[in-house]
């Protein structure tokens, strides 16, 4: 049995304890923001990592001023008039604003990360004094319990008067109470941490499919550095071929028009012909398979010569030598070589239909001959220097559907993707 000295110091031991707990964490709205841990080693880490991540917004904020003027800048140079001089610095500033675009996003990932570094010190700040308020409860319960069941009149007649003694019970009811409170409010405390901690892991995600995104754009980075070397390989670095260049690409465009819409009523009576094959055009095949998803769109806005002409079809990375089947039954409407498309065949289908693939390894089929859905075509190229490759800086298929001669989206109700 303890004495009543020795209440009284246990309550103000107590006391100290709960001053102890509101000293030991304070936790704000923000992950950056200050944070007080009795952990000196902990508390300095935490002041690092927010001068870093200051440090990270300044550099991201920096680069992307920088990524807007290079923007302004290129919407400034497209307007201009089409020389190859013009063409050449667009895309340098193309390579340029797209590496400003990846180092932006990585700083700002490091800076997330950074911040939930720091709520993680927090929560395991408020993790342990959870631990050590729940022990002071446990003991503080576990002496009044004591009190309780062997309270006497011996220790009653013992103290100096009844209401001295009294007024100390009622002081450490009222103590641990407190504590109670300190601990709800602890509980609540953790719990709000938690929470952001679990939204700064979210935001940690979508940067990381932001990042995931970038890879993307790395490839498109390369494409676009490889883009001027194609160019200028194609051109002979004279202003005089490039004009010459631009003049056949346009050409060769107005053929594909030109002789689709001549060809389509003669076809799609030949079609209507044979059993089956008139049917199904409005839902197309994967010409191959889309396993590296797509590299570009249709009328993509990063497309690198955009410049020159719109991106009429989509792209599917696949590797030189794969074999390319027809999106539905149909006629080969020919197999033709240009500077734009290479190596490539046309096959037109019912419902005013066409499909078109271009920078072709090889053929495998010629004009006026019936394919049907799934049929070869030929096999894929597209690399640089590669037999008809045309205007290409990498392995792929170029893939279009036409709706009475006029490009459109293969994605709109044609081509699912998987």
């Amino acid at each position: 049995m303890r004495s009543p000295f020795s209440k009284l110091t246990l309550a103000f031991v107590v006391l100290a304890c709960v001053g102890a707990w509101f000293g030991v964490v304070r936790a704000d709205d923000h992950a950056s923001a200050d944070v007080t841990v009795d952990d000196p080693a902990a508390a300095s880490s935490i002041n690092a990592l927010n001068d870093e991540i200051s440090q990270r917004r300044s550099d991201a904020s920096k680069l992307n001023a920088t990524v807007e003027s290079y923007r302004k800048k290129i919407a400034a140079m497209e307007a201009q008039t089409q020389t190859l001089a013009v063409e050449s610095e667009l895309l340098d500033n193309r390579v340029a604003k797209s590496e400003l675009d990846i180092q932006a996003t990585d700083a700002e990932i490091e800076a997330v990360n950074d911040e939930i570094t720091i709520l993680e010190t927090r929560m395991n700040a408020i993790s342990a004094q959870l631990v050590r308020d729940r022990e002071s409860i446990g003991e503080i319960l576990r002496t009044m319990d004591v009190y309780d069941n062997d309270l006497s009149l011996q220790l009653l007649f013992g103290s100096d008067s009844f209401g001295a003694l009294f007024d100390r019970l009622q002081q450490l009811a009222s103590v641990t109470a407190d504590l109670q409170d300190a601990l709800g409010r602890a509980e609540a405390e953790r719990a709000a941490v938690e929470s952001d901690r679990a939204a700064q892991v979210g935001k940690r995600t979508n940067l990381a499919d932001l990042q995931l995104a970038q890879e993307k754009q790395k490839d498109l980075l390369e494409d676009e550095k490889a883009s001027k070397e194609t160019l200028l390989a194609q051109t002979e670095r004279s202003e005089a071929q490039f004009q010459i260049f631009l003049s056949s690409l346009r050409a060769e465009q107005q053929s594909v028009n030109n002789e689709i819409a001549s060809l389509q009523d003669a076809v799609e009576q030949k079609l209507r012909g044979i059993d089956g094959a008139g049917q199904g055009s409005k839902v197309l095949s994967w010409p191959v398979p889309p396993l590296k998803g797509l590299s570009t769109l249709f009328h993509d806005p990063t497309y690198p010569y955009r410049h020159l002409f719109e991106h009429p079809g989509i792209d599917l990375p696949t590797p030189a030598g794969t074999p390319v089947k027809s999106a539905a039954p149909g006629y080969v409407a020919w197999t033709k070589t240009g500077p734009q498309y290479g190596n490539y065949v046309m096959v037109i289908h019912s419902d005013g239909v066409a499909t078109l693939y271009a920078h072709l390894q090889r053929f495998n089929v010629v004009a006026d001959q019936f394919v049907d859905r799934g049929d070869v075509l030929g096999y894929s190229g597209g690399v640089p220097g590669m037999p008809g490759a045309g205007l290409s800086t990498g392995a792929h298929l170029h893939f279009e559907v036409r709706l009475n001669g006029v490009p459109t989206d293969p994605l709109n109700g044609y081509l699912t993707l998987p």
